[in-house]
């Protein structure tokens, strides 16, 4: 017999012993991993100062995010690329900014965050201008 055959077969027990004991539930289709915690923003801020648009943001789980882009918006429907933002290598919570020519016209900025697994998460949109 072949070694792959033996996995294979152990692997078969193992889900069979656990399928007649009704209080453990096994499947190899299922993943006991921790969730990561969401890296939330916790607070997204636009500022009209002089000439510029200031946006500034905090995020709790910094060590979760791979990087931010900044999105805007002039119809708060259809956004589009701004800048993108590299996160730091801190741990825990972080400040970021952002900074562009402030075109007098109402715009709508979000924070699009992706994590490091790949997750894909938004911040609530604010307007400025």
């Amino acid at each position: 017999m072949s070694i792959k055959f033996l996995s294979v077969f152990a692997l078969f027990l193992q889900l069979s012993t656990a399928a007649q004991d009704q209080s453990l539930h096994v499947s190899p289709f299922t993943s006991t991993t921790t969730v990561a915690t969401v890296p939330a923003i916790v607070e997204l801020k636009a500022v009209v100062n002089n000439q510029k648009v200031q946006l500034n943001w905090k995020t709790e789980e910094n060590q979760q995010v791979n990087l931010f882009e900044v999105e805007k918006s002039t119809d708060g429907k259809n956004f589009s690329m701004a800048a993108l933002v590299f996160s730091t290598d801190k741990t825990d919570a972080e400040e970021y900014f952002f900074f562009e020519k402030n075109t007098g016209k109402k715009t709508v900025y979000r924070v699009k965050i992706i994590s490091k697994d790949k997750q894909v998460y938004y911040s609530a949109p604010v307007t400025a201008g």
